[in-house]
């Protein structure tokens, strides 16, 4: 009985929590592709930002990367659904990019260069490391009908 309420309460808590992926027709509901192009914009931001030494620029655009758009509750159901125990490193990938973009952020209000850039590098990283294992299966999952 415990272990399956924790698994319940575990379930419900990654739904709520999963972020990023939605699939729909309906323009009120925020899609995949619209929180991938926010987070592209945001990322390009913040590389200028780097490169052009705006701490400000860097600031923002790292807390946008943190606190981009969370998806429609149906879509991270059928996410969780289909990936079963991935969603779990799914999820982590997640958090690892939040946790770095918070990180970035500060850096840049202690106006730290050399953390802000080792903060992108682990970004850019964990951004790389879930497209490379998650975009093709959740694409095909999303995509079906």
């Amino acid at each position: 009985m415990k272990t399956s309420s924790i698994l319940i309460i575990s379930t419900v808590l990654t739904a709520f929590s999963a972020s990023f992926f939605v699939v729909a027709d309906d323009p009120d509901i925020t899609t995949l592709k619209h929180v991938m192009q926010g987070l592209l914009k945001d990322t390009q931001e913040l590389t200028q930002g780097i490169f052009l030494e705006d701490f400000q620029q860097i600031e923002q655009a790292a807390k946008r990367i943190a606190d981009h758009p969370k998806p429609d509750l149906s879509i991270r159901m059928k996410l969780i659904g289909k990936l079963g125990s991935d969603m779990s490193r799914f999820k982590s990938f997640d958090m690892k990019v939040h946790d770095v973009a918070v990180s970035i952020s500060q850096a840049a209000v202690q106006r730290d260069m050399s953390a802000a850039i080792i903060g992108y590098h682990k970004l850019i990283d964990g951004c790389q490391s879930c497209h490379s294992d998650f975009k093709q299966p959740v694409s095909k999952l999303l995509n079906q009908n």
